[in-house]
């Protein structure tokens, strides 16, 4: 320390304390006095900022990567899917605008909802055949910019234009990633042809047209053949009112996925399963029955009605069931229905003169285009009258129910009068089929194994609808992402102590060197606090002088190393790449956290150094000689 510094010190203190600034100015010039010293130490925590950055973009990419594309593509971080007849291959809910409604009514409104539809399938190429997976890609549905320009980086198509694949005078174009083409040796123009089932088990072919051949982004793009999904739709058998699966994208998967998927599992609880409308004789008439016409809409005068209104329900055909049904409608051991059962209520057996082996036809109004539908049964037995029964009741067995609920979906039933419903309260109620069976949520994959494991064992002909997210059907990709966060996690643990073994030697370095300094300042006036104020100051300008170099370097090595192309064909690695690059996602969040981090944690470590040399008693330090 120069007279003059000295001087002006002495002033400043006798004056009522040293001024604030004059602290700073101290600070900075002592940082500049020992240039190599705090020039090395900077740099040590420059590059320790910079490589933190660059791990935490590295990471967020990843996270990117798998979250916002392989997992969107995949599985969506959100899925509601459907089987019919217990079959997981046959994927169709019958009224997709319903259970679009339900679920449009409790998402999120920064949500998305796409139709997925996947279809397994055998194809011939020239010379070759491979299994595929068919995806249909709503190639109309991508309505903003970003969506388009995330198809253009997902599909960067090295021959023919991604458009091609709605182009109406091809037959049933497809396009496919590059290393599918060259294993079945075709190239746009050439004909796929493709054996497969659609959604009622039905054996399938279809000449599918090579419209285009793109360069995959990650490895999971490179398996499967993607189609319009409209035409993929009429190819597998869905009428515009199915839904083969449902796929939805979030803003915010990580902390919306569980959520949302619990609310909209809430909302699907299912309703009852019931179809009104008219009810008649469908074989000829007894001889001691005064209706003549029967199929006539009309009442004979004098006569019974040819027709009555009615709701149709089912039950479950299964023993238990069959017992619990028996029970519940007091029908003796003899009586009990069997699993090919029709049972008629006793004001609608007495107004038609049913018997056991009479056949009805019903005819009722479907619920998507108004149209008149019908569907006959054979009864089987009578439902005796009791409290909380209508009399107009027809019980149906599961299989004839759901055979013609499903092929045209019924208008819903208004409850109230005339519904003919029984009573909630009515050990019956419980019995009757819904109109899909809602699986219960699982939060792990082992957990959605078992209940899948359990689903075969379901008897119903009902359509098993599931609410799954990522963390149950992709969880391993998931996992993946919560190991890289973990190896990011401890980088940054070694990295800060490091920096923190480099401040505190630095520190015990430059007090022991600058004691007589310290001897002197406290000799004439400096408080305790004004001298661990000055060394808490420099090592705060020194962090942030070094953390801004490293956030300057870390973009640096950003750039440079987003530049480099890797060829990881065929290499599980290729997944965290997009388009043979690295992807790096810094964030604000991130980028000031571990800023914030550093001089946090640079100055905490200062501090223990810098109350040692406050602690000096003036007069040992000025006799001191290092």
């Amino acid at each position: 320390m120069s007279r003059n510094e000295a001087a002006e010190m002495k002033r400043d203190i006798d004056g009522g304390g040293m001024h604030f600034g004059f602290l700073l100015l101290i600070s900075l010039r002592n940082l500049l006095r020992q240039k190599r010293r705090n020039l090395l130490l900077g740099m040590a925590m420059a590059i320790g900022m910079a490589l933190l950055l660059i791990a935490n973009a590295f990471s967020h990419g990843i996270s990117d990567v798998m979250f916002n594309r392989i997992l969107n593509y995949a599985a969506g971080h959100l899925s509601i899917g459907f089987s019919q007849r217990g079959n997981q291959g046959s994927a169709v809910f019958h009224d997709g605008d319903g259970i679009l409604a339900r679920i449009r009514g409790v998402m999120p409104a920064d949500a998305r909802v796409d139709e997925a539809i996947g279809v397994f399938c055998r194809v011939v190429g020239n010379g070759a055949s491979d299994n595929v997976i068919l995806i249909g890609m709503n190639v109309a549905g991508a309505v903003t910019e970003e969506e388009k320009a995330s198809l253009r980086e997902n599909f960067t198509m090295i021959d023919g234009d991604f458009g091609e694949i709605t182009r109406p005078d091809l037959e049933n174009p497809v396009i496919l990633a590059s290393d599918k083409a060259r294993y079945l040796h075709v190239k746009r123009g050439d004909v796929l042809r493709a054996r497969f089932q659609d959604i009622y088990g039905r054996n399938q072919a279809a000449r599918l047209t090579v419209a285009g051949i793109f360069k995959p982004a990650n490895i999971f793009m490179s398996a499967p053949v993607f189609a319009d999904l409209p035409r993929l739709r009429g190819i597998v058998g869905y009428t515009s009112h199915d839904v083969g699966g449902l796929r939805l994208t979030l803003r915010n998967p990580k902390e919306t996925a569980i959520p949302v998927a619990d609310a909209i599992h809430a909302a699907l609880s299912p309703p009852l399963a019931a179809a009104q409308g008219l009810v008649s004789r469908a074989d000829p008439a007894d001889p001691a029955d005064p209706v003549k016409g029967a199929h006539s809409s009309q009442t004979p005068s004098g006569g019974r009605p040819a027709a009555v209104r009615t709701s149709v329900l089912g039950f479950q055909p299964d023993t238990a069931s069959l017992l619990q049904l028996s029970k519940a409608l007091g029908l003796p051991g003899a009586d009990a229905p069997g699993p090919r059962s029709v049972l008629a209520g006793r004001i609608l057996a007495d107004s038609l003169n049913l018997k056991a082996g009479s056949r009805i036809a019903f005819t009722y109004a479907a619920k998507h285009d108004g149209s008149a539908q019908r569907a006959e049964f054979k009864v089987t037995g009578m439902i005796p009258p009791a409290a909380g029964l209508p009399g107009n009741l027809l019980l149906v067995n599961d299989k004839d129910f759901y055979g013609f609920f499903y092929a045209a979906w019924p208008e819903p039933v208004r409850a109230g009068a005339g519904a003919f419903l029984p009573d909630s309260s009515h050990p019956l109620w419980s019995l009757l089929d819904r109109e899909w069976v809602l699986l219960d949520r699982t939060h792990t994959t082992e957990e959605m194994e078992a209940k899948y494991r359990n689903a075969t064992k379901f008897k119903t002909r009902a359509t098993l609808v599931d609410v799954l997210t990522m963390y149950e059907s992709a969880s391993m990709i998931v996992k993946l992402e919560y190991a890289l966060n973990l190896i990011t996690l401890s980088a940054v643990l070694i990295l800060l102590f490091i920096i923190q073994v480099g401040v505190v030697n630095t520190l015990r370095m430059t007090i022991r060197e600058r004691t007589r300094e310290i001897g002197t300042m406290r000799a004439i006036g400096m408080q305790k606090g004004e001298v661990r104020a000055q060394f808490l100051l420099e090592t705060f300008f020194l962090a942030i002088a070094a953390c801004i170099a490293g956030v300057a370097l870390a973009y640096l090595g950003m750039a440079l190393l987003g530049r480099l192309t890797f060829q990881a064909v065929g290499n599980p690695l290729a997944m965290l790449l997009v388009s043979g690059h690295l992807n790096f996602k810094p964030t604000l969040l991130g980028g000031g956290l571990y800023v914030s981090l550093i001089i946090a944690i640079a100055v905490a470590t200062a501090w223990f150094p810098s109350r040692r040399a406050a602690n000096l008693a003036p007069s040992d330090a000025l006799r001191h000689f290092g």
